[in-house]
């Protein structure tokens, strides 16, 4: 006769073993899930972290670009104001020339009283005190360079015997700057 075999003690380890295999995989599913759980939030907080800094950058940039643009701005401005201030003094210094040559061959006998020039027509007035320097003043004004009209205006005799003139001339230029 064959001697039982008592397998109660086989299956009690046995059973253990599948618990503890079990319950370590439940324990396990558990830490797993809750480590899922901890890195998820974890990573929200880094990316929120992370477009915080992100609109803080994006803020000074526009901050910096604005204030940036502002000083080219007025940059700008003043170079335009620079050049305009150039041109002006450079249109002053071609009718400076042109009232030195005109100066230089009015006679002495006559003056000018007013002189003005307004876009591209320059007109002058003045005072003589004899009638043949009236012709060289005339003279003087068509001897004028870079001028295409002159036109005589009316020339009288005032109270004290002098004659007055008075001249309109027409630049060359369209655009009253270029003579």
């Amino acid at each position: 006769m064959a001697r039982p075999v008592n397998l109660l003690r086989w299956r009690e380890q046995r059973r253990r073993q599948c618990v503890r295999l079990w319950g370590l995989l439940f324990v396990g599913a558990w830490l797993i899930a809750l480590m899922l759980v901890f890195a998820g939030r974890a990573g929200q907080m880094h990316q929120q972290k992370e477009q915080v800094l992100r609109r803080q950058n994006d803020r000074a940039l526009l901050q910096a670009l604005i204030q940036r643009e502002q000083q080219l701005h007025a940059e700008f401005e003043r170079r335009e104001s620079v050049e305009a201030q150039r041109q002006e003094r450079a249109l002053t210094r071609r009718w400076q020339s042109t009232l030195q040559r005109l100066a230089e061959h009015l006679p002495e006998q006559a003056w000018l009283t007013a002189v003005t020039w307004q876009g591209n027509a320059f007109s002058f007035t003045g005072l003589a005190n004899r009638f043949p320097a009236l012709s060289q003043v005339d003279t003087a004004a068509r001897s004028l360079p870079g001028f295409r009209a002159v036109s005589p205006g009316a020339m009288l005799r005032d109270a004290q015997g002098r004659w007055q003139f008075s001249y309109q001339l027409q630049a060359e230029g369209g655009d009253g700057k270029s003579r």
